[in-house]
């Protein structure tokens, strides 16, 4: 009942106040260590015409960029930003024998807590393993499988359990330069959740949002060739073979067509459209082609970074629509322009966040249930602080999408909404309370995630979360409004 969903945030809202109202600040740390990925390596200290000097370690920073060169330099003793680095390409001073390691373990158990969920219990695990060689300083070749188990019990029970690639690439670096080919991840834009300029990249929908954003994007076919100069990185993509959205079984309760309602997610419904899609079958009909290129120019300034986009490619999450001549209803992977930008600058005492991007072709269905695009822009506005100087992270969005010259359709022509994150450790950093929210504006659409983690012990954490949606009809919210859920997971990184 919906009582107890929110009778359950409640009380997860009640634990946060509680270690909110306990300030925490970071410990005097010598070595600050701000970590993305594993491109790109930037090495600095206090001087800003000296890089990692042996004589003062204790001011050092390192910065890891990866793809998303958001990072603003900090200087340690006062905590106001300052000029930020420049790029530099990282390459290992020696080779490296052939490892193989585990790099993950992930077990988790959920309960729904809607008396009218179609299901009562959801199990998941995941293990991620890795082999590396690196036999020279300028080649690294990296090999990661995966496993992942899912399991829903109460109405259409089913369990899966599926072996994939992720990330294997050969990649070759030079002073200037970075060049990958092979599956992974590519992740651009820079707000956080929804980057509107992050069109071309696999998402995992398995689980829906219930996952973070890391979690949710998936290795992809790509070649990639990432090139330096001065304060700023061109940044080429090609995916030569198109990979789509992982959705989850038709028999899940996170598959975005509910049978049983006659719903397709994010779309509103009729009496007769409800009829058809509770009898028709359903087609995915991912096309076997090229997944489409982009390419990104990126530049960081004294307190000011910015990013250029323009790519082409296939919308990798399926748009479910009815298609009359065959009677089935089918997903739509329409090719795209998009081309957008974003920057960050410092104020309002933290980071502000702005990013944007125009689609030429956006799939809607009219009222009469026929399909077709029409242009729109997707935009979203952050703001991001580290209340006191410590290890706290408040992250707050304001999103938004517009159909332009849309005809009348069933899809949303006008979405906004504010969400966002807080995270802060606690007792020594060996618990970690977070928050994520997204509440709509236009039309009532709410997703709620409180956490609470153990984290004392090393490289593993025991968390206990509620993920609570409500919302109108159409909304995403509204559609997953029964998949209130508590979850008890272990997770390892190693």
């Amino acid at each position: 009942m919906k009582t107890i969903d929110r009778g359950l945030a409640t009380l997860f809202a009640t634990l946060l106040v509680t270690t909110f109202t306990s300030p925490v600040s970071a410990e005097d740390f010598d070595l600050l260590i701000i970590e993305e990925e594993s491109d790109e390596l930037l090495i600095l200290d206090d001087q800003p015409d000296s890089l990692a000097s042996d004589e003062d370690p204790g001011d050092s920073l390192i910065l890891d960029s990866g793809e998303d060169e958001n990072g603003l330099f900090i200087d340690e003793d006062d905590g106001i930003p300052t000029e930020p680095p420049r790029f530099t390409s990282y390459t290992t001073e020696k080779s490296a024998g052939p490892t193989v390691k585990l790099d993950r373990l992930w077990v988790e158990y959920g309960h729904f807590t809607q008396q009218s969920a179609d299901k009562n219990h959801q199990g998941y695990m995941h293990g991620l393993a890795t082999a590396e060689w690196s036999p020279s300083s300028a080649w690294e070749f990296h090999a990661s499988v995966r496993a992942d188990g899912y399991r829903e019990s109460g109405r259409n029970d089913w369990s899966d359990f599926r072996l994939d690639y992720d990330e294997i690439y050969a990649r070759y670096k030079t002073a200037s330069s970075i060049f990958t080919v092979g599956t992974q991840r590519v992740l651009w834009g820079r707000i956080d959740e929804l980057p509107p300029t992050d069109r071309l990249s696999t998402q995992d929908f398995r689980r829906f949002v219930i996952d973070d954003l890391e979690d949710r994007r998936l290795a992809s076919p790509a070649l990639r060739l990432e090139h330096f100069f001065g304060d700023s990185k061109i940044d080429f993509v090609l995916y030569p073979h198109f990979r789509e959205t992982q959705l989850a079984d038709r028999d899940s309760i996170w598959y975005p067509v509910n049978k049983r309602t006659g719903e397709i997610l994010s779309l509103k419904t009729t009496a007769l459209a409800e009829t058809i899609v509770k009898n028709v079958p359903i087609k995915e009909n991912a096309p076997d082609s090229e997944g489409g290129a982009g390419i990104r120019f990126s530049t960081l300034g004294s307190g000011f970074d910015y990013a250029l986009t323009v790519q082409k490619g296939r919308q990798t999450v399926p748009y479910f629509s009815y298609n009359p001549d065959r009677n089935i209803i089918e997903g739509k992977y329409p090719r795209t322009w998009i081309v957008g930008g974003d920057f960050g600058i410092e104020a309002l005492g933290g980071t502000v966040k702005f990013e944007a991007a125009w689609l030429s072709d956006t799939p809607v269905t009219r009222v009469d249930g026929s399909y077709t695009t029409v242009k729109s822009i997707s935009w979203g506005a952050a703001l991001e602080l580290f209340p006191g100087d410590g290890d706290a992270r408040l992250n707050l969005q304001l999103t938004g999408v517009k159909l332009l010259r849309a005809p009348v359709v069933m899809d949303r022509a006008e979405i906004y909404a504010l969400n966002g994150s807080y995270s802060i450790p606690f007792a020594q950093n060996r618990w970690r309370a977070k928050f994520r929210f997204n509440v709509g504006l236009d039309k009532k659409d709410i997703y709620f995630n409180p956490e609470i983690a153990y984290t004392g012990w090393d490289a593993q954490e025991v968390y206990l979360e509620f993920h609570f949606f409500d919302g109108s009809l159409g909304t995403p919210g509204g559609f997953y409004q029964d998949n209130g859920i508590l979850t008890l997971g272990w997770r390892a990184d190693y």
